[in-house]
């Protein structure tokens, strides 16, 4: 057999490709923070699914933080009587499907990722970033949807109320049976469903001799390309063109950069794009 005519999207087995969509909400931010709701889609590529909805009771006492309770609303009462996360029925499926020949999507995915890693999830998927694949694909300031709302930010529930309509997000409600609203795990999975969509989309209208399985590793590649800052969000040169900037202070982004990389260098947690734009910008001039 030639090596293109080899079906990439079925393993060993033959079973077909999965794209598995999940949100966690958390007890707090920290590294030891535990998962306490989990929702998940998990699709094949002709779109039949599995539906996942779990509360999570916490282990050692863990109570949830204060803040985190703010966001998305779950009280520590409501986890009375459920199995903990590594009991659940979407950490046992996960750890099944957790081969290369299936996806793992999320939107921020560092994140969700880190809390399945604290129970001991080691991630051998093809991982897609809907947020840093939306760095790549919109700009900011892009005009979209019907109203023509110019795109502020990356956040998912910007996107929604963006390029959703009412009757869109009803439809879809009524297909997975579910209630949608902000900061809660399955509302925010079927918007996530919805988004993603859209992401294949725009990567094939990019590239029309695209399939989904082309446009799936396109994902997966951006999701690990670092992005190309245009724009200061914080600082004194808050809105400012980077490239601006380096003409009138290019001590401030030298001075930038090296602690961005001490950060790094230490293991600390930074924003990789923003690295990578100093770096790629102070090493051109």
């Amino acid at each position: 057999m030639d090596l293109f005519d080899f079906d990439f999207s079925e393993n060993s087995d033959g079973e077909k490709s999965k794209i598995i969509l999940f949100d966690t909400e958390t007890t707090g931010t920290n590294s030891d923070d535990q998962i306490i709701e989990i929702g998940a889609i998990v699709e094949d590529l002709d779109e039949a699914y599995e539906q996942y909805y779990e509360l999570c009771a916490t282990t050692n006492n863990k109570l949830i933080d204060v803040n985190a309770m703010a966001v998305h609303g779950i009280r520590n009462e409501e986890l009375a009587g459920k199995q903990p996360f590594e009991q659940s029925d979407f950490y046992k499926r996960v750890q099944e499907l957790n081969t290369p020949t299936n996806y793992l999507v999320a939107h921020n995915l560092p994140f969700d990722l880190a809390r399945l890693e604290y129970y001991g999830f080691s991630a051998k998927c093809k991982l897609i970033d809907t947020l840093q694949c939306a760095k790549h694909l919109f700009e900011l300031g892009e005009v979209l949807g019907e109203w023509d709302y110019a795109l502020p930010n990356y956040k998912l529930q910007t996107f929604r109320y963006i390029l959703f309509n009412k009757e869109q997000e009803d439809s879809i409600a009524k297909k997975y049976g579910v209630d949608i609203k902000a900061h809660n795990a399955i509302g925010d999975v079927v918007i996530l469903k919805m988004f993603f969509d859209v992401l294949i989309e725009r990567v094939q209208k990019q590239n029309p001799n695209f399939d989904k399985q082309d446009a799936l590793n396109e994902l997966v590649e951006l999701s690990s390309k670092p992005v190309l800052v245009k724009t200061f969000n914080f600082g004194k040169y808050k809105g400012k063109l980077i490239k601006a900037v380096l003409e009138i202070d290019r001590g401030y982004l030298e001075w930038l950069y090296r602690d961005i990389k001490k950060k790094r260098d230490s293991g600390e947690s930074i924003d990789e794009n923003m690295y990578s734009t100093l770096k790629t910008v102070l090493e051109q001039r």
